[in-house]
């Protein structure tokens, strides 16, 4: 599943078209596509893992979920579930979920919780967070109401880099560990933001998926009990509060 640095990544690769004409939209998705038809895409925003195609008369908002994919200038042998096609150039989403948006962008999004936004208020998610006591700090970082654009990838690093435990319990970690969450989030997150728009791939790993840690310690996976999710983590390096 895509992550935030990789839906922003994907917009700035969608740059060109931005107050292009729409010559032709469409796709098998639910969505009706014909009120964007000779309409200018004036902007292209992304919240969290959302990618977000603004015109004067409503807002496509598309999500990638598991197997997503979105090309540009390029189409796969499968039917597209969601397309815009300008005088020159296309953008092509393959398994995405497309829909308009009911209401005003603003009264949709909150970009405070965007750990890539301007906007990001460390002090507004650390509130959110405890508001959830009794949880496990690992289904906290996947909620996209208090880490938008957080996936599994994120949440490995960020909490290895913390040197926090995956299973610990919200009321029990300490602020100044949890301030070093919230910090190792952001910073990681601009990390792998960085290394796609270098590279166009991202490898990046201290924990994730490896053997051994970068501090040389063993690596444990587990399935989370909730998500059945697997998450990766050093018991040398990450304390557990419990």
């Amino acid at each position: 599943m895509p992550e935030g640095p990789s839906i922003l990544f994907l917009k700035d690769n969608l740059a060109p078209f931005k107050n292009k004409v729409v010559k032709k939209a469409g796709g098998y998705g639910k969505m009706p596509t014909a009120w964007m038809k000779g309409k200018k895409l004036l902007d292209i925003q992304t919240w969290g893992k959302h990618l977000l195609l603004v015109f004067a008369n409503g807002v496509v908002k598309i999500h990638l979920g598991l197997f997503g994919d979105v090309l540009i200038n390029e189409r796969k042998k499968v039917n597209r579930s969601f397309y815009l096609e300008f005088a020159k150039g296309e953008i092509n989403g393959y398994v995405v979920s497309a829909s308009k948006l009911k209401k005003p962008l603003k009264e949709v999004y909150d970009w405070r919780t965007d750990i890539l936004s301007e906007q990001f208020d460390k002090v507004y998610v650390k509130s959110l967070i405890k508001e959830k006591q009794t949880k496990l700090i690992a289904d906290i970082m996947m909620d996209q109401d208090i880490f938008s654009g957080v996936g599994n990838k994120i949440r490995n690093e960020a909490l290895y880099r913390a040197g926090l435990h995956p299973m610990s319990i919200v009321e029990k970690i300490p602020a100044a560990k949890l301030n070093k969450l919230i910090d190792e989030t952001v910073k990681y997150a601009k990390i792998f933001y960085r290394q796609l728009r270098k590279t166009g791939k991202h490898d990046f790993f201290e924990v994730y998926q490896l053997e051994y840690a970068a501090d040389g310690s063993a690596v444990t996976m587990q399935f989370l009990p909730k998500t059945k999710r697997k998450i990766y983590f050093s018991e040398h390096r990450q304390q557990l509060y419990k």
